[in-house]
């Protein structure tokens, strides 16, 4: 008795979409390989309060490979602005990079940055809903920037928008601890001048000793093929070691297999305290990417709703779906409360959705046979006597 107690109230539909499990789900981190510069390039965006000049937001651009940070000050986040910083701004300055990896903003997502995407040959990439760490790169460069510029405000004075290329400045001449080379000397092949060496000349190795342009572009060339060995080596290091290990040691990974019912993470309605932090059951269809053992991204469909879109979701905003047996819901003394949504309607169950036991009235014989529904004190609402059929004489 006390197995079948503890076995319905894991599967009690109201606890599940409450309860958190323990641990929390976290998949193991993934890698992206980069062997070059611009060969992958991240961009975000981020709000800070209103200058004098009207500057509002941050569009940061970083390159995946060499580290190299690129700040504008926008007076709005909208997509033709967001497009036009990006070409006129980047590309015309660095070249047209090969992938952008932006979260879903409605400004990245827009049709003119994918148009533009398409006509200079770029691949776009995107990160799944509610998980920033899909573009990490970024979001640590943020609280970055962020420190950078309350600093300079709390020592000078001002507003942040004219700090905001002396920060970049600095950050890209500085050693990065993952490449052990400074973003600047990645991106251009030589150190940068800076009003240190006014005091130090002979602090850089400039090759005006090679005496003309052909012995110094083979010198350079020499010099960045090295560099670039280097830098994939310490940033592969710095991965597996520092920043792999770190976030390992919490893992706890459930791989989904397709047809599994899952429930889904719901943190906007998370915010109001008794709204439920979990909905579903949703139905893995696809399983789209796997780094070796780790599976970390899934398409999920609602079985019971054809005109749900399918969703592509990150592991760790899924944990299994509990489904009633056959021994304790014989003993139940109610049915499970229907599915609605906010248009109204029936519900049709997807192809290959749930098992026949979960779906409502599945199988019925009698249409007429209608699943009473539930207040919110889960008392069993039943429509009065009169609305009963009856049968004239």
């Amino acid at each position: 008795m006390l197995r079948d107690i503890r076995q319905w109230c894991e599967q009690c539909r109201a606890c599940q979409t409450r309860r958190c499990p323990a641990p929390k789900p976290r998949a193991p981190m993934g890698g992206s390989s980069v062997n070059r510069p611009l060969q992958r390039v991240a961009a975000d965006i981020l709000e800070l309060p209103v200058t004098s000049t009207g500057n509002r937001y941050v569009l940061v651009v970083e390159d995946y490979f060499t580290k190299f940070v690129n700040l504008y000050a926008l007076p709005n986040q909208t997509a033709q602005t967001v497009a036009r910083c990006l070409f006129e701004d980047y590309v015309l300055v660095h070249g047209v990079p090969e992938t952008l990896h932006t979260d879903q903003g409605r400004q990245f997502e827009a049709e003119v940055v994918q148009l533009l995407c398409r006509w200079m040959g770029i691949k776009k990439t995107r990160t799944t809903p509610y998980h920033p760490k899909s573009d990490g790169m970024v979001e640590r460069h943020n609280r970055t920037l962020i420190d950078q510029l309350a600093k300079m405000l709390l020592s000078h004075g001002g507003e942040w928008d004219e700090f905001l290329k002396v920060v970049c400045f600095v950050y890209n001449t500085t050693k990065h601890s993952s490449t052990h080379f400074s973003p600047f000397y990645l991106m251009h092949g030589r150190e940068a001048r800076v009003p240190a060496d006014v005091l130090v000349p002979n602090r850089l190795l400039d090759l005006q000793s090679a005496g003309f342009v052909p012995a110094y572009a083979s010198a350079l060339v020499s010099r960045l093929g090295a560099a670039f060995g280097a830098a994939r080596l310490h940033a592969a290091e710095a991965h597996k070691k520092k920043q792999k290990l770190y976030h390992d040691e919490n893992v706890c990974h459930r791989p989904f297999v397709v047809g599994a019912l899952v429930w889904l993470s719901n943190p906007v309605e998370s915010r109001t305290k008794l709204a439920p932090h979990w909905k579903g059951p949703y139905r893995v269809e696809q399983v789209l990417t796997s780094g070796g053992e780790a599976a970390l991204t899934y398409r999920i469909v609602n079985p019971y709703d054809l005109l749900d879109k399918a969703l592509v979701v990150h592991h760790d905003r899924l944990k299994p779906y509990t489904l009633p047996t056959p021994a304790v819901s014989d003993r139940t003394t109610h049915a499970p409360s229907p599915i609605h949504r906010h248009h109204g309607g029936p519900l049709q169950p997807r192809e290959g959705g749930l098992p026949e036991r979960d779906c409502l009235n599945a199988g019925q014989e009698d249409s007429s046979f209608v699943v009473p529904g539930y207040s919110r004190s889960g008392r069993q609402v039943k429509p009065p006597s009169r609305f009963h059929d009856f049968v004239l004489v």
